[in-house]
């Protein structure tokens, strides 16, 4: 039998001949009454729908906020398809496109699947904890568009950080640290509230470099305060009422300036410990080295230990082998800088440029940046990297293995100002004494347990 081909189809199979792009419509999921669900750690997390049962379960049952049900996942298959069909009426702006990884609407949130590939679910969490959470402002006011931007964002990140803390992935003094510790390093001249209180005026401010942690920070910082002085309850009043020195008791103008003293006392206190310690070179080190740590996260509490294996050259660059764990990482002899990361011997990650841990001489106040290249090389995929790293303190700190005078490298993501790591290293230990790394998914913290550098 002949097959029929319908005009419409015709039409779509000419112009894809032509290599004309055609937007996918996205496909649909419908989520009620998702059953309770508290991963310990992000791996539990296999699904989108295992995310979304986890925010509802902490929203409803911990935060007290109502359930949106049914909740549609309009899920698209890339960024043409989720410019296409987001807004339904007219094509998504590409700042919005590029700026977003989902977008809320009512009791909807459209998600460009595109941008979730090599991501997990646990690591999409907070993101996602976030976007639901403005999905509840509808809930709750009943209309489009509730609230300024700021307050809508502000409050997406305390909910989002709410939800982490109540996982056990990190607590919440922890997300409110980074965010002050960001504002402190770039909030020089933020925009004030009332600067971001329209959408256009949000989406212009996080286009700018910095400006991420200068429109969040500033926001999850104010509803923090607000929350503070008056509890939840007067904030969801609030969403109703618009009723701000009623609910605060204080006019809008006053905590406006209270913010902005606050954010000013912040980056004025970015001072830098100076000491008289300073390290000229990296430590030569040899093979039988050993550190042992102590390495605490989402659900995990576990001894874990660091040696160095050996010396060899890779890629023509004389490097340290040292192994953590079931993997093992090159650093180049003269610097230190992460080479490679390998495994059972075979290649895992290169970086081109080796990435600058330190930058010799340490000493307290010197800043320096990277930037370069890491190639995933089993996937035969790349990843620019930018970050800056300022050595803000030589200080004692205090672990199982002692007490250390150590110093302290805090790196931010060089575009969004986001604090990405803190490391204090250690001349004595000829290593790392502590770490933290900052995830999407909460906080890897390792502390050093005993040591072997002779």
């Amino acid at each position: 039998m002949k097959r029929l081909v319908s005009g419409a189809s015709y039409l779509l199979l000419a112009l894809q001949s032509l290599g004309c792009s055609i937007a996918e419509p996205p496909q649909l999921l419908s989520i009620s009454a998702p059953p309770a669900f508290r991963p310990k750690t992000p791996q539990q997390v296999k699904s989108l729908e295992d995310a979304m049962a986890a925010i509802v379960t902490v929203c409803s049952q911990d935060l007290g906020l109502p359930v949106v049900q049914p909740l549609y996942l309009h899920l698209y298959k890339d960024a043409n398809a989720y410019a296409a069909y987001t807004f339904g009426f007219a094509r998504l702006p590409e700042a919005f496109v590029r700026l977003t990884l989902a977008i809320p609407q009512q009791n909807r949130l459209h998600i460009n699947m595109e941008r979730t590939k090599g991501r997990t679910w646990g690591g999409l969490l907070r993101l996602l904890a976030h976007e639901y959470s403005h999905i509840v402002e509808y809930a709750i006011v009943g209309s489009v568009t509730p609230w300024t931007q700021w307050q809508r964002e502000g409050f997406a990140e305390w909910v989002s950080a709410k939800v982490l803390e109540s996982l056990g992935w990190e607590s919440y003094a922890s997300s409110l640290a980074r965010a002050e510790r960001a504002l402190a390093r770039y909030g020089a001249s933020p925009p004030r509230l009332s600067q971001l209180e329209q959408t256009p005026q949000w989406v212009s401010a996080i286009d700018q470099p910095k400006g991420k942690v200068r429109a969040y920070g500033s926001a999850f910082l104010a509803v923090h305060r607000l929350i503070e002085k008056r509890g939840l309850p007067a904030f969801m009043r609030y969403f109703r009422e618009e009723n701000f020195q009623g609910n605060f008791g204080l006019t809008w103008s006053d905590f406006e300036a209270e913010m902005q003293a606050t954010v000013n006392k912040l980056v004025e206190g970015q001072t830098v410990k100076k000491s008289g310690l300073r390290a000229e070179e990296p430590p030569e080190l040899k093979a039988g080295f050993r550190w042992h740590y102590l390495l605490k996260g989402p659900g995990i509490q576990a001894p874990t230990t660091g040696e160095v294996v050996r010396e060899e050259t890779f890629d023509g660059i004389p490097a340290y082998l040292l192994k953590f764990g079931n993997n093992e990482y090159l650093y180049t002899k003269d610097r230190l800088d992460h080479l490679a990361t390998l495994s059972g011997g075979k290649v895992l990650v290169k970086n081109r440029p080796p990435f600058g841990l330190l930058s010799w001489p340490l000493e307290a106040g010197k800043a320096w940046k990277h930037e370069g290249v890491t190639e995933n090389v089993p996937l035969k995929s790349s990843q620019k990297i930018e970050t800056e790293a300022i050595l803000t303190a030589v200080e004692t700190v205090k672990v199982p293995a002692g007490a250390f005078e150590a110093f302290r490298i805090e790196t931010y993501a060089n575009r969004t100002g986001e604090l990405i790591s803190e490391q204090w290293y250690s001349p004595q230990v000829k290593w790392f004494v502590k770490t933290k790394v900052y995830r999407d998914d909460g906080v890897i913290e390792q502390e050093l347990t005993s040591y072997k550098v002779e």
